[in-house]
């Protein structure tokens, strides 16, 4: 059994042109190295597969269907890997443009759940971004409270892409007990009842239940990430997306309760 590689297939290609690969029963072609090849035109066969075919037509012999690609562990084979599928443990000499980084060289599709989750990450803390300018000239608290939101959503990015465990004793000056008191209490802390934001409201109160929206939607796409069947895999992840959602909203009563100073 031999391993084929995109390396070896272009270093072939230095010493003679082809226009098929045959290779024996049993050989590993990489997934780099079939891409290569079906970008140069180059059919891929199998020694046996001639065999049945009269000697005068085996020059014009149709390519064969490629086998499927399995898998395997590197370790087994005692190759070292540029990059690997996270899927099924298969290599690449060259990442695929339709492939991004896990973690380290491990590769998976850049529709995986997690990278979605990673986007909208990014996404949020845009925004969060363009509501601290657009607030600029509101009270320096609320600027200091956006600040500290911006460093949590990127904390919580890093602890995800390091796969680190994500810790934090308090938000906006509120434990995690104290963020689900304020939230549905807004009449014990500042003195007003639950609402309904209307524009009529102000810049701020619009601004705030914008980036309150965008962190639900967040929870949900971490959920689509980190679900297994009926296994969560970060649920330190959800849960603080779910009690920073909460924090959008008692900034909102605390505008509306004259809390900021």
């Amino acid at each position: 059994m031999s391993l084929i590689t995109e390396a070896a297939l272009r270093a072939m290609l230095k010493k003679e042109t082809l226009s098929t690969l045959k290779i024996q029963k049993g050989d590993i072609v990489t997934p780099s190295a079939r891409q290569f090849l079906r970008e140069r035109g180059i059919a891929l066969i199998t020694d046996d597969s001639l065999d049945h075919i009269p000697k005068s037509d085996k020059s014009e012999a149709a390519p064969i269907k490629e086998n499927h690609y399995k898998g395997f562990e590197p370790m087994e084979t005692g190759i070292k890997p540029k990059f690997v599928s996270y899927y099924d443990g298969g290599f690449y000499e060259v990442k695929p443009e339709y492939m991004t980084h896990l973690r380290g060289n491990q590769l998976v599709f850049k529709d995986d759940p997690r990278i979605l989750f990673r986007g909208k990450m990014d996404s949020i803390q845009a925004l969060v971004l363009e509501i601290q300018y657009r607030l600029l000239d509101s009270k320096p608290a609320l600027q200091s409270e956006l600040k500290e939101l911006l460093e949590v959503f990127r904390g919580l990015l890093r602890a995800e892409v390091l796969d680190e465990p994500i810790e934090i004793d308090k938000v906006i000056g509120l434990t995690d007990v104290e963020i689900r008191e304020h939230s549905h209490y807004p009449k014990k802390y500042y003195d007003i009842e639950h609402f309904l934001p209307d524009v009529s409201m102000g810049i701020e109160i619009i601004e705030l239940n914008r980036l309150r929206t965008y962190i639900r939607e967040l929870e949900l796409c971490a959920l689509c990430a980190f679900k297994k069947g009926n296994d969560i895999s970060r649920k330190d992840i959800i849960q603080l997306l779910n009690r920073l959602s909460s924090v959008a909203y008692i900034m909102m009563c605390r505008i509306r309760g004259q809390y900021y100073k």
